[in-house]
């Protein structure tokens, strides 16, 4: 492991981040609802002596750490929301909200950010700029929070030249870092699409118009869009996710209706889809003699990291886990995530932090009810964040960024 003193100061730190993690996975919020978790934060930020703003864009936290005059300004960016689900974890920290937990990780990167904050003003005199501490609120629930906090200010004032954040990986083994320069997420949608008949009675079947039935041809339908649609090449996903109609064993609805999402690498690409859907969804209801309609709500943008910051973040991060721990992802994630709008505004990296561990049953997906990891982590998150920054700000004193890029 690479001698870095911002490791060092890191691991001193475990303690005070796993408390706070513990702490809001205890008492997780949905989005735009994350009233104590930013007071927590702002609390935290303001002992450390930063310049602290709440209610940014809704729930949002941002601090600035004001250094050298003249010099640039790098962001780094949390997202602090809960899902909308049970925790099923049988840990002394386990959710005691009812049907809301933090199973996506984003408790680990609000504990982190705090810590990368604390690391850095230990360093305040010797920074080439300032940095901005992005807390934000309702990234896993479509719009997001990342709109609302940009239309606020987040990114001005001073205007910030640079974004990172992390997402914690259980694809991954534990402590690896990877990271892809250009597209590194997909786009979203998600659809709600109504099968619409005629109801009635069982017995009567050639009086009724079967909406379950078109929705049964819909969802196998369904499965051919990508295959015969799309380049195999091109990475896109359509999926039905719920399905819902009907009310006892002997009356035939008269309505079904189906949700779910599309997602493809190219933004453009989530359109043609969505039209391909209801062409579909057309045909099926007119030759059963029903109808359909289809509501499409576009999602998140892909992620667009910046490759000359990607090199940068590459070298930064190998000061402070092994090379053997750095990867370069050749494909991107089919997951959406709306630190996208930050960087459709200025130059980024959002890069992942394996945390995958079999022997110590770290082992469940994004998403799980049962999701969890090594809090062990959380310091070589907090180091390569506080690494980065400084690296960014000394960078950008000898040369600037192309920007904007195009993806």
């Amino acid at each position: 492991m690479p001698n870095n003193h911002f490791l060092s100061k890191a691991q001193e730190l475990f303690y005070p981040m796993r408390e706070i993690r513990r702490d809001l996975h205890q008492h997780p919020e949905l989005g735009m609802q994350e009233f104590r978790t930013s007071r927590i934060i702002a609390h935290y930020l303001k002992k450390l002596g930063l310049e602290v703003q709440k209610g940014v864009g809704g729930t949002g936290v941002v601090a600035m750490l004001y250094a050298q005059k003249g010099g640039k300004t790098i962001s780094l960016r949390a997202d602090m929301d809960a899902l909308p689900m049970a925790d099923k974890k049988n840990t002394p920290y386990a959710s005691t909200v009812d049907k809301t937990a933090h199973c996506c990780g984003h408790d680990g990167h609000t504990a982190i950010l705090l810590g990368t904050a604390s690391l850095l003003c230990t360093c305040s005199d010797s920074l080439k700029g300032n940095i901005k501490f992005i807390f934000q609120p309702s990234e896993d629930k479509v719009p997001g929070g990342a709109l609302p906090m940009i239309e606020a200010g987040a990114l001005k004032n001073p205007r910030v030249d640079g974004i990172f954040s992390l997402h914690l990986n259980p694809e991954l083994p534990e402590g690896m870092v990877a990271f892809r320069p250009g597209c590194s997420t997909v786009s979203s949608a998600g659809f709600v699409l109504k099968m619409i008949g005629k109801g009635g009675h069982v017995a009567r079947p050639q009086e009724v118009v079967d909406p379950i039935s078109m929705a049964g041809m819909m969802i196998v339908a369904g499965q051919t869009l990508v295959p015969r649609r799309v380049n195999p090449l091109d990475p896109a996903i359509v999926a039905f996710a719920t399905i819902h109609g009907g009310t006892a064993d002997n009356i035939i609805p008269e309505e079904v209706i189906l949700t779910g999402t599309i997602r493809t690498l190219k933004p453009q690409m989530r359109q043609k889809l969505a039209g391909h859907l209801e062409e579909t969804a057309n045909g099926i209801a007119r030759i059963n003699g029903g109808k359909c309609r289809l509501t499409v709500e576009m999602g998140y943008p892909s992620v667009f990291n910046h490759p000359q910051m990607v090199e940068e973040f590459s070298v930064s991060a190998a000061k402070i886990v092994p090379a053997g721990s750095l990867m370069t992802l050749h494909a991107p994630s089919m997951t959406g995530e709306d630190v996208s709008y930050f960087h459709q505004e200025i130059p980024g990296v959002h890069w992942q932090l394996g945390i995958a561990n079999s022997a110590k049953k770290y082992i469940h997906p994004l998403h799980s009810p049962y999701f969890d990891f090594n809090e062990e982590i959380m310091p070589i998150g907090a180091a390569i964040h506080a690494q980065c920054a400084v690296d960014f700000l000394i960078n950008r004193q000898d040369s600037s960024l192309s920007w904007p890029i195009s993806a």
